[in-house]
């Protein structure tokens, strides 16, 4: 209605001021807005100095380098109205010879955040949308459960930037920030990310860490770099990221494999699956398919195929179905003692002790699928028939689990979010799933 008020006073005055008459605001005469009218041409001007989005400042360029968020300058909750801001100026005239200008208040409205983010920028599309495309970010809601919990922590601090502290969740953090960023163009979700990024590529995080805190850790930063689309951003920190990914592949790592590839080819468990999505996320990002065949193969050797990949080292045979040829999933109809392993990872089941039943409780199944759920979810977007390979075998582990009695729960529930979609199952899931190790948000991405 207020709109409806506004443009109807446009058009009054079109009828009322001469031809060529420029309407401005005396706060700034660098910005010109033009609005046509009954065939008459309105300029507003608009200060370039002052945020473009009420309660929203617009960020300065040397914020890049703070890790923590200015929480103060975003709204705390989605569903509160921003705030009417008027700007009231007095009413003067120059001579028509130099272009009359008319001087009229400046009233910016906004009664959702909807307006309130297409007023402070249109968002940029993800680069490649390897996790999610800017079609899809679209039709997401900003209102409900899983938005709000979303957003939620998006405007908290990132935290620590860290490739060698594999119990971080700044990576998940800055994946938030990057979605809200996606969805809605509020630049200071853009600078946030921007910051944690370049700590990521100049501060030398990865020192001192393993295998599997790189492989957990680096994922999301990717993705968060891909969903704010890094190179349009700030391009010359995207060559730095670019450079700094790749070395990461080969990065000397400690206590365990040697770098983040060798713990993917070598290790068929948590360790390995993880280091295999960061490794398959990578390879998006730098656009290397040599890279991204090379991890595809490994993935499918993990979930049977041998004659694809075969070159992982096995810890306790107990639980494979067949121990002369180790797989990292059991194949279809797979059973021990009278009991089906069909599905079973053997490489995490054997860490909860060697087959018997029923097995003793682990959560490292639930903790390899994270990587695996990431690798086949990247590989799916990216045109490999992931989800499908081996008798859809990650399906299968899903089935296996819940057969025994271990649903998904606190960090690893968000991967029911992609599985539901995935296979059309309709596993219990929640709203408010926690993020994983490795990335999260889910009950908002993949809800669609």
């Amino acid at each position: 209605m207020q709109r409806k008020h506004f443009v109807f006073g446009l058009l009054i005055l079109s009828l009322l001021i001469p031809s060529g008459t420029v309407l401005a605001n005396p706060l700034s005469e660098n910005r010109l807005k033009t609005v046509s009218t009954n065939g008459a041409t309105v300029h507003i001007s608009q200060a370039t100095n002052q945020s473009e989005e009420p309660g929203v400042s617009t960020p300065d360029p040397a914020a890049d380098t703070d890790e923590t968020v200015n929480e103060a300058a975003e709204p705390s909750d989605p569903d509160i109205p921003t705030t009417e801001i008027t700007t009231t100026d007095t009413l003067t005239t120059e001579s028509a010879a130099q272009n009359e200008r008319i001087y009229l208040p400046l009233i910016i409205t906004s009664n959702n955040e909807a307006d309130t983010a297409q007023a402070a920028a249109a968002p940029v599309a993800p680069s490649i949308g390897m996790w999610i495309n800017a079609q899809e970010i679209a039709k997401l809601p900003m209102s409900g459960t899983a938005w709000t919990y979303l957003k939620a922590q998006a405007d908290k601090a990132v935290g620590t930037v860290t490739l060698s502290d594999q119990e971080s969740s700044a990576n998940v953090n800055v994946m938030a920030k990057a979605l809200v960023y996606a969805r809605t163009g509020i630049p200071t979700y853009r600078a946030d990310v921007v910051a944690a990024l370049r700590a990521l590529t100049t501060g030398n995080t990865e020192k001192g860490a393993r295998a599997l805190a790189v492989g957990r850790e680096l994922a999301a930063y990717v993705i968060a770099a891909d969903l704010i689309n890094l190179r349009s951003a700030d391009a010359a920190l995207d060559t730095q990221f670019r450079t700094k990914l790749r070395y990461l592949l080969t990065a000397p790592l400690v206590d365990g494999p040697k770098n983040l590839i060798t713990s993917n080819e070598l290790r068929p468990n948590n360790w390995g699956l993880h280091a295999g999505a960061s490794r398959i996320a990578v390879a998006l990002y730098l656009d290397d398919k040599a890279e991204l065949d090379r991890a595809a193969l490994v993935f499918q050797g993990w979930l049977g195929d041998r004659a694809k990949y075969s070159g992982f080292k096995y810890g306790d045979l107990g639980w494979q179905n067949d121990p002369g040829r180790p797989v990292g999933v059991n194949p279809v109809g797979a059973t021990k003692a009278g009991h089906s392993i069909d599905g079973v990872m053997p490489d995490d089941m054997r860490r909860g002790g060697d087959f018997h039943w029923p097995p003793s409780a682990t959560g490292y199944p639930w903790e390899g699928l994270q990587g695996a759920v990431v690798q086949a979810e990247l590989l799916s977007r990216a045109g490999y028939p992931a989800w499908e390979w081996q008798n859809k075998a990650i399906l299968r582990s899903v089935k296996f689990l819940y057969a025994v009695g271990w649903p998904a729960v606190s960090d690893d529930l968000w991967q029911v979010w992609i599985i539901n979609r995935a296979y059309g199952t309709t596993y219990a899931t929640s709203a408010t799933a926690k993020p994983g190790k490795n990335v999260g948000w889910t009950s908002w991405t993949s809800a669609r």
